[in-house]
């Protein structure tokens, strides 16, 4: 597996307000729905205001819903319930604003050999704009490099008291390729270099220099594994525009297998525990400055006034039998019959325990 394939891919998300200009996607229409989930289990929205999602207005949500015609299980709820849509109810209003946390559930073994799939579907008259953008994490940390190097050179060229450098080449800890070839630089910032002559006592100060890194190689996840990705110029993915006109509108989103080019689940299995991750309570990838834990869906009006919000994770299970249960997701121990891990692929709590572990080329 070559890091180009790996990172070739990574991208950043930029919303309607961060520093980059978003794609304007090409709205398709009205799209056939599918048919809305039994409401008669009910249950309350836990953030925001607007309508109750136990009582749903006769035209469809703004939802995020598990896709029923692949050949393995899924499934796709509000965090923290047991059953209960991940459907919000725009009126088109900021007073009606929802946001909502989401999970999607699948096999460990499903994710990585098939990769992933949902579909999320707008009503009509809820949304002028649809905009979204995926997750994404740091995977090989980023830093500015110090701002002085220096080193004492003498007459027969042997070098000494070197300051951020080794035998006169510029040392940064955040140029992962110094140390790894397949890895990145991930070093930002400039540098002055001053060569001490001991013979003459000459100081010698070189033009300045930049390090050279570029951060958007030094990320990953989702937002970049989507093959439907738009990257700018200097390689980080952006958000999409969707113009609705308040017309209904739906789409299937697909990643395609992870087996192809990664070893762990990570990239598309954003969900954690922060249990796992103390003291930070986060995984250092995602506490990167350009790190996303969710991939978003947003409806805005006219004036990017925003009425609504759905935020999802996708957590993967290590047993089928507790998937179907309902039960553990990270059971651990060993396979009786092939002597294999029950937890055969890494998620964010193996791949990154603790908060400063970043999973470089273990993706």
């Amino acid at each position: 597996m070559s890091i180009r394939q790996e990172l070739a891919r990574t991208a950043l998300l930029l919303t309607l307000s961060w520093l980059v200009l978003l794609v304007l996607a090409a709205c398709p229409g009205p799209a056939a729905r599918e048919p809305l989930p039994d409401w008669s289990v009910g249950g309350s929205l836990d953030a925001g205001g607007g309508v109750d999602a136990a009582q749903p207005p006769d035209d469809q949500p703004f939802e995020l819903s598990a896709a029923t015609d692949v050949d393995y299980d899924t499934r796709l709820r509000q965090s923290g319930t047991q059953n209960t849509a991940c459907v919000v109810f725009p009126d088109g209003t900021t007073a009606g604003f929802y946001t909502l946390d989401c999970r999607l559930d699948i096999n460990e073994l499903d994710l990585y050999g098939n990769g992933l799939d949902f579909d999320f579907s707008v009503p009509e008259g809820a949304c002028e704009y649809v905009v979204y953008w995926h997750s994404m994490y740091e995977a090989f940390e980023v830093g500015q490099g110090p701002t002085e190097v220096s080193w004492d050179v003498d007459m027969t060229g042997n070098i000494s008291n070197s300051v951020n450098a080794i035998n006169g080449v510029p040392w940064c800890e955040f140029d992962h390729s110094k140390q790894i070839a397949q890895a990145p630089n991930c070093c930002t910032g400039g540098y002055t270099v001053s060569i001490t002559h001991t013979d003459t006592g000459e100081v010698e100060v070189l033009p300045p220099q930049f390090w050279g890194g570029n951060p958007a190689d030094c990320y990953n996840g989702a937002a970049y594994w989507d093959p439907e990705v738009s990257k700018n110029a200097a390689g980080w993915p952006m958000g999409t525009i969707v113009f609705l006109h308040q017309q209904s509108w739906s789409k299937r989103f697909h990643w395609a297998a992870l087996s192809t080019d990664y070893y762990s689940n990570v990239v598309l299995a954003n969900y954690y525990d922060p249990a796992d991750h103390q003291p930070g309570g986060a995984p250092a990838g995602f506490l990167g400055d350009y790190s996303e834990q969710y991939s978003v869906f947003r409806c805005y009006d006219h004036a990017e006034e925003l009425l609504a919000e759905l935020r999802l994770v996708v957590r993967e299970w290590n047993e089928e039998a507790q998937f179907d249960a309902d039960a553990d997701p990270d059971t651990t121990g060993t396979e009786p019959y092939s002597g294999t891990p029950i937890n055969d692929r890494r998620d964010w709590a193996d791949a990154t325990p603790g908060s400063t572990t970043f999973v470089g080329l273990a993706q």
